[in-house]
């Protein structure tokens, strides 16, 4: 083999690997103008492309997501496209300046732009997600039903990217017990008190969701792994732990949560199955007292407690 030969091929490799280590870089981020500040670096620093659009179309609307210059500058002619069609109703567009890059540099820009586009998906989905109507009126988080829907078009995208998603079911230890004693005005309160202090302890990038009378859920996207996400979980059990209302009687009035977590895609690729084996991980936290973490544990029916 020649020489050139083996240094193409090594340069490959290379470019493999610094593609790679771009996605995941992007994937960690939780803020989606650091992600287009990012990959706004990255082409004019690799493609010399200064100049470029994103554009989202899901069914029949399509929304500019991220200009790279003053969108007043009309000047600026955008003649090139890199479209990625990730569903029959969803696409994202990137358009840009033209550059006259070779074969080898085109081919390397669009192996960045699959892995970019796809990523993107994932985080203007979630921010619709965070963003629906289809909300809870008393804690503004996201319900049940919507939350289910959504996540038709998110998992299958995220188990292509190999994301983590940590899943945190959490229950008020006996909160039935505060409407009886203080009054459902008292209790609705202490839910929204609950709920802002959730998304307080959270990064933009994960999703709440109020999953029923006293329970929350909450999607840890793109976590680290399982030990970060057992840190996430004592972490807000502190915090809800330490929250409380004034009652009528001028009394701190304070609660203690169970908390049931499974992991996704390692306990299963199915988000339904996600969601009940931590309600099984909650219900036994419940059965064995107050203010308690279980993990789900499938391969010998048991439950480690944290």
């Amino acid at each position: 083999m020649k020489e050139s030969d083996l240094q193409d091929i090594k340069q490959t490799i290379d470019d493999l690997i610094l593609i790679n280590e771009f996605k995941y870089h992007i994937m960690k981020l939780s803020d989606i103008d650091d992600i287009h500040n990012d990959i706004k670096n990255l082409f004019y620093k690799k493609f010399k492309i200064k100049y470029f659009k994103i554009k989202y179309s899901k069914k029949y609307q399509t929304d500019i997501k991220y200009v790279s210059y003053d969108e007043d500058n009309h000047d600026i002619l955008l003649s090139q496209t890199y479209a990625n069609n990730i569903s029959i109703e969803h696409k994202i567009e990137l358009l840009y300046e033209a550059q006259p890059l070779d074969d080898e540099k085109q081919m390397l820009f669009e192996s960045y732009c699959e892995d970019i586009t796809n990523i993107l998906y994932i985080r203007y989905l979630i921010i619709e997600l965070q963003n629906s109507s289809l909300i809870d009126p008393l804690t503004k988080l996201k319900n049940r039903l919507s939350f289910q829907e959504d996540m038709k078009e998110l998992i299958p995208l995220a188990l292509r990217e190999k994301m983590n998603i940590g899943v945190l079911l959490i229950n008020i230890d006996r909160f039935r017990a505060v409407n009886d004693e203080h009054g459902d005005k008292f209790g609705d309160k202490f839910l929204q008190l609950y709920a802002k202090t959730i998304q307080e302890n959270i990064r933009t990038s994960d999703i709440a969701i109020r999953f029923s009378g006293g329970e929350f859920l909450i999607l840890l996207m793109n976590v680290i792994d399982e030990a970060k996400t057992l840190e996430i979980a004592e972490s807000l059990k502190e915090a809800l732990s330490n929250v409380y209302l004034v009652t009528p009687n001028g009394d701190h009035f304070k609660k203690t949560i169970c908390m049931g977590i499974s992991m996704f895609p390692q306990d299963s690729n199915d988000m339904d199955e996600i969601i009940k084996n931590a309600e099984l991980a909650l219900s036994d936290a419940k059965d064995q007292g107050r203010s308690i973490i279980l993990r789900y544990q499938e391969d010998d029916g048991e439950l480690d407690l944290f």
